[in-house]
C-alpha cells in the first residue's frame, strides 16, 4: 500500500515537473516567435554572398586627320571608329563580402553599406578591314579589357515588416580595369604599328534593391541586384610606319564599363 503511494507520488512529480518543463519551453518559444514578429533591424552585421556577374564592355576608337604629319587620311578616323564599335559581355560567378550598419525608426530602415565582390570579367574585342582610302591595304585593331574585383559604399533606405525588410540602396563603386590596345596594317611593307595598355582605378555609381528575412535574432538571409556604370576607360596608342618616318597618329582606344550582380547572401547581426 504504502509502496503503491510512493509510486503514484513518484509519478505525480513526474508529470509536475514535465508539465513544468514543457511549460518553459512553450513561453520560451512564445517569447521568441514574439520578438522575432517584431524584429528590430538597428545595429552593425557582417556577412557573405554567392550569386552571378554579368559585365558588358562597349569598345570605341578614335583619331584625327588633316593635320600636318598625320599618317591617317581621310576617311581612315570614320573608318577605325565605325569598325571598332562594339561589345562584349560575360557572365561568372561571383563571391562577396559585406558589413554595415542601420538604424530602424519604427518601420522606416537607414543604413550605410560596403562591400566587394568578384567580377573575373576578361574579354577582348577585334576589328579591321580594307582602308577606303588605299584599298591595296587592311588595318586590324584589337581592345582587350580586364576587371577582377567590385568595391562599392552605399546608403540603404528601406521598410521593415515582422521579419522582413525590403531595401533600395546607391552610392558610389570603384573597380580596376586594365586595358591593352594594338593597331597595325600592312601599307608599304612592314606597315604601321601601334600598341599601349593602362591600368586605372575607376569610380563609377550603383544602385541596387533587395530584401531580407530575419532566421533568427542574430542571422538573416537576403536577395539583392546592384547596377553599377564605370562611364569611360581609356588608353592612347602612338601609331607610326618606318615607311613614313615623319607621319604618326595618336590612336585613343576607349572601353565602357557596366556590370549586374544578382546574389543571395547570409549575414550576422551583432
Amino acid at each position: 500500500m504504502l509502496k503503491n503511494k510512493m509510486l503514484l507520488l513518484s509519478r505525480s512529480h513526474y508529470s509536475l515537473a514535465l508539465a513544468g518543463l514543457f511549460g518553459a519551453l512553450g513561453i520560451m518559444t512564445s517569447a521568441q516567435a514574439q520578438t522575432l514578429q517584431n524584429y528590430d533591424w538597428s545595429g552593425p552585421y557582417i556577412g557573405g554572398s554567392l550569386g552571378a556577374a554579368h559585365s558588358r564592355a562597349s569598345f570605341d576608337a578614335s583619331t584625327s586627320d588633316g593635320f600636318p604629319g598625320s599618317y591617317f587620311t581621310s576617311p581612315d578616323p570614320e573608318q577605325i571608329a565605325a569598325e571598332t564599335d562594339k561589345s562584349a559581355s560575360q557572365s561568372r560567378l561571383s563571391a562577396g563580402l559585406f558589413g554595415g550598419y542601420g538604424q530602424q525608426f519604427d518601420q522606416l530602415y537607414l543604413g550605410v553599406e560596403a562591400g566587394v565582390n568578384s567580377l573575373s570579367f576578361d574579354e577582348s574585342s577585334s576589328s579591321g578591314g580594307i582602308y577606303e582610302s588605299a584599298p591595296i591595304a587592311t588595318f586590324n585593331n584589337k581592345i582587350s579589357v580586364k576587371a577582377d574585383w567590385q568595391a562599392s559604399l552605399r546608403a540603404r533606405l528601406g521598410w521593415a515588416e515582422k521579419r522582413w525588410l525590403a531595401y533600395l540602396s546607391g552610392g558610389v563603386a570603384a573597380t580596376e580595369i586594365r586595358m591593352d590596345a594594338t593597331f597595325s596594317d600592312d601599307l608599304s611593307g612592314a606597315g604601321a604599328f601601334g600598341r599601349d595598355s593602362d591600368r586605372e582605378t575607376k569610380l563609377g555609381w550603383v544602385i541596387g534593391l533587395g530584401g531580407e528575412y530575419a532566421l533568427s535574432e542574430s542571422w538573416t538571409i537576403r536577395g539583392e541586384y546592384l547596377y553599377a556604370d564605370y562611364g569611360k576607360a581609356d588608353t592612347t596608342a602612338l601609331i607610326t610606319n618606318p615607311a613614313f618616318p615623319a607621319l604618326a597618329n595618336d590612336l585613343k582606344s576607349s572601353v565602357d564599363l557596366k556590370t549586374q550582380i544578382l546574389s543571395v547572401g547570409v549575414s550576422y547581426r551583432f
